[in-house]
């Protein structure tokens, strides 16, 4: 730079402030100098004039000061008018304004006698009279006590300022802030790690350190601050390098700067040099800015058609340079235009890409553009049928249309199109459809890959309890798959558990895989290991949620709801079946929305919260739910609300349309439904016990040895149909049973049910007085159940006498905790006439006055049911 005096000094902003401060001290005692501060734009030059200055006048210094301008470098003398404008400058000198030789005589004569500060910020665009005049007091300044301080961009000693350079003088050059600097300015008053986070967003540079620092003792958006300081920064540049800068943000990617260069219309050369000073100012690292929001900031202010001819020539650069698909199609996205006749194919390449990084949003986006592009039937059918693949993930109500593309491409889909196909149409209970895309994979040229051959035959048996048979059973993928699908058929096993885990551990998360995983976590819960099914579950769901896969996500949580009831967490299962629900809307869900309904419903009528199930109800469900299992479910948990609501026939009718759709499809699924129960404890209820016990004999000789969960249910029924001498012992068989199948909310009923019925022997013999247990405790799973302990009565005790029925329980209950007889009217969905006539018999049988003595008497009052 043509310095001859070895007088270098590199240092932030706050070191060049306190070097100069010392300068001024020196000069105040008599010394003089020149400093030439440089720097890139917005490096703190200015900041640090101003502070000199500020210090000057404290020490009574005089100063004059003066600013150039681009727009005033023709006006001859400006700055020497700045200058020769302070108050404090002596008439002598300030009638001399029009001589050089004797303007400057005059000052160097006042600096002998007093110490003069002259500062001039942005030195070369200082006039050229002016320029002549701080010359010659540069060569004076070591005669006199005259400090004369000069800022000045980096490239201005090879635009003309040599002449200042080849003189006596300090140079500083300004360097970016440190972190420590940054600290000092926030002054310990921010949370720890904010000086680090400030010196990685802004590379120290003086400005945006300013404005993020403003931004945090003000607690404003410090992201729009950022970027209102960006574009700042930017615009004190100037051409060519604002152009530069914003080439290399729209580009976003590691080229040449032949590229950046292309894209912003500059000169190679000026590109180049614009790129170095932009790496100085901490902005960029190479041709790419450091910090995203930096070039999020540059490309959020340009203007629109500005923007659209950016993208589209950084479209054409990297085409032309063979980037990857993905990496064009994002400008012709962002410009949303395609023109070119290679951007169809890009776009189309560019939505595969990225779907293997589950990015969705972009290969819709991709697509969409490329169908608004393209006329040809054959084009539209093939991006229609990606968009179907594509779109289902996230949203799969909007899939449906090009669902029907996919049905009407018929013989002329490929491998991948037949297995959208399939995936979408048990989506929404299509199985004709499901059935016939399955069975064209099979007959296709191209061998499906036995992992997904075993992944649609689970999704087959999850939603319709059976599958297309695949020609070869011999296959390890299959042979697993149709082992785990038995579960439904006898329950747990240890077969069954073995395939789960292989299921669950060979399986990756992906769009046919979903049923096959939620088989396998169910098979885990029916096989009493809860804590496993409910790990995998929360895992897959985390997973989905990564991927952003929302329809993924929505089903694991609705299984997660079914996994926590069955755990006789009734509250929990409520909270997660309507978040699940809350992911997607009611057509996004197809016919699987019957799973969280169903868990929802449930969890309500365990609760006793009638009216929130009844809503439940109030929901239309698509009619091709009543095909699917999930229906059959739905089907169930809407009886047994109608059971606890005392609504004896609805149920029948329920249970007996569970009955048909299951002998419609030739299916018997007693550990998914066990409708024969069902329809016993139905019968039971509308006294029937005859039938109850029929009922409950032929789901005891249907069951599966290891279907548990069957046999305890008919154990239960048994118990409360037959002879009271035998309760106890089918009820801790039956609560035996529903411990080996993992069903704790089952299971903490049946133990309830036996612990109220020995509290119901003692007090009978007189052995014990009644002991309020609060009705929470009643629910709590037990790991054994305990059987009564035997004891003579002294009388006689009719089950009529010691025993409620389920509804004068549910009335005894809501009563017990202050409900009036006409709230628990509109609770229970009965008349008040029906709740005085159920109080009345709840007094009579448990021996109290009334209501108020109910409260210490219900820990025995519970049948069970």
């Amino acid at each position: 730079m043509g310095v001859n005096w070895g007088q270098n000094r590199r240092t932030d902003p706050q070191e060049a402030v306190g070097f100069l401060e010392g300068l001024l001290i020196e000069c105040d005692a008599g010394a003089g100098e020149t400093v030439l501060v440089g720097g890139g734009p917005a490096s703190g030059k200015t900041q640090v004039l101003n502070q000199v200055v500020a210090r000057a006048k404290e020490l009574g210094i005089l100063t004059l000061t003066a600013t150039g301008a681009a727009d005033e470098r023709e006006v001859d003398g400006g700055v020497i008018d700045q200058l020769l404008a302070g108050p404090a400058l002596p008439k002598a000198v300030a009638r001399q304004q029009d001589k050089i030789t004797e303007l400057c005589g005059a000052l160097h004569g006042v600096a002998r006698e007093r110490p003069v500060l002259v500062a001039v910020d942005d030195l070369h665009h200082v006039d050229g009279t002016s320029a002549r005049l701080l010359l010659r007091l540069q060569r004076r300044t070591r005669s006199a006590a005259l400090l004369l301080v000069l800022t000045q961009p980096d490239t201005w000693y090879a635009d003309g300022g040599l002449e200042f350079a080849s003189q006596p003088h300090r140079h500083v050059q300004l360097t970016p802030l440190s972190v420590a600097a940054i600290a000092e300015l926030v002054a310990g008053d921010g949370p720890d790690g904010l000086p680090e986070q400030i010196h990685e967003l802004s590379a120290g540079n003086p400005l945006l350190v300013t404005a993020l620092v403003d931004a945090y003792r003000s607690s404003t958006d410090s992201g729009s601050a950022y970027s209102e300081a960006v574009q700042r920064l930017l615009h004190r540049y100037g051409s060519p390098l604002r152009e530069v800068a914003t080439a290399i943000a729209v580009l976003d990617t590691d080229v040449t700067t032949e590229a950046v260069a292309t894209v912003a219309g500059v000169d190679p050369l000026d590109a180049e040099t614009s790129a170095g000073l932009l790496a100085e100012s901490g902005l960029v690292a190479g041709v790419r800015f450091r910090q995203q929001p930096a070039a999020a900031a540059v490309v959020g202010g340009l203007r629109g058609s500005e923007k659209v001819w950016l993208h589209v020539r950084a479209a054409e650069v990297k085409h032309a340079r063979g980037l990857p698909a993905a990496d064009v199609a994002r400008h012709l996205v962002a410009a949303d235009e395609a023109k070119p006749e290679w951007a169809l194919p890009v776009l189309v390449e560019a939505a595969e890409q990225v779907m293997l990084g589950d990015d969705v949003e972009f290969a819709t986006r991709c697509l969409k553009l490329a169908a608004s592009v393209t006329t040809a039937a054959w084009e539209q059918q093939t991006i229609s049928q990606l968009l179907a693949k594509i779109t289902w993930r996230v949203n799969p109500a909007a899939a449906a249309p090009h669902l029907a593309s996919l049905r009407a491409a018929g013989d002329s889909l490929d491998q991948s199109d037949r297995i959208a196909l399939a995936r979408q149409s048990l989506w929404f209970g299509e199985r004709d459809t499901f059935e016939q895309a399955f069975a064209a994979l099979h007959d296709d040229v191209e061998p499906l890959d036995p992992r997904t051959a075993a992944e649609l035959t689970l999704a087959g048996h999850w939603h319709y309890g059976v599958a297309p048979a695949a020609p070869s059973t011999d296959d390890p993928w299959l042979h697993t798959a149709n082992t785990l699908a038995s579960v439904w058929h006898t329950g747990a096993t240890e077969a069954t558990s073995a395939c789960a885990e292989q299921i669950l551990q060979n399986c990756r998360l992906s769009d046919t895989s979903l049923e096959a995983l939620g088989t396998a976590i169910v098979a885990l819960a029916y096989a009493d290991k809860a804590d496993r099914a409910e790990g995998w579950c929360t895992s897959l769901s985390e997973e989905a949620e990564y991927r952003g896969a929302v329809t993924w996500k929505a089903m694991l949580d609705a299984l997660g709801a079914s996994l926590v009831l069955r755990r006789g967490e009734v509250a929990a299962a409520t909270d997660r079946a309507n978040r699940a629900l809350a992911l997607l809307d009611a057509p996004n869900w197809g016919v699987a929305i019957s799973y969280p309904r169903a868990t929802l419903l449930a969890a309500h009528t365990a609760a006793g919260a009638f009216k929130a199930a009844a809503a439940v109800l109030r929901q239309p469900l698509p009619e091709a739910v009543f095909t699917t299992l999930g229906g059959v479910r739905y089907l169930r948990a809407r009886g047994q609300f109608h059971l606890a609501t005392n609504r004896g026939l609805a149920a029948v009718s329920d249970f007996q349309q569970c009955q048909r759709i299951l002998r419609e499809q030739e299916l018997d699924l007693p550990t998914v439904v066990p409708w024969r129960t069902d329809l016993a404890e139905a019968n039971l209820k509308l006294g029937n016990p005859t039938l109850a016990v029929e009922l409950a004999k032929q789901q005891l000789a249907s069951a599966a040895p290891t279907d548990a969960y069957s046999r305890g249910s008919a154990l239960r029924v048994l118990a409360f149909a037959g002879d009271s001498a035998g309760r106890a012992g089918l009820l801790t068989r039956a609560a035996e049973a529903f411990k080996a199948s993992g069903d704790r909310l089952e299971l903490a009923r049946t133990t309830r049910a036996l612990n109220q019925l020995g509290q119901r022997a003692e007090r009978s013999a007189g052995l014990v007085k009644p002991v309020h247990v609060p009705r929470q405790a009643t629910r709590a799973v037990t790991s054994r159940p305990v059987p009564p302990r035997p004891v003579a009565p002294r009388t006689e005790v009719t089950p009529a006498q010691t025993t409620l029925s389920e509804a004068e329980l549910r009335v005894a209950e809501l009563a017990a905790h202050g409900r009036t007889n006409r709230q628990i009217a509109e609770t229970l969905y009965i008349t008040v006439s029906t709740v005085e006539q159920h109080l009345t018999r709840v007094y009579r049988k448990l021996g109290v006055a009334g209501r108020a003595a109910l409260a210490g008497e219900l820990a025995g009052a519970d049948s069970g049911q």
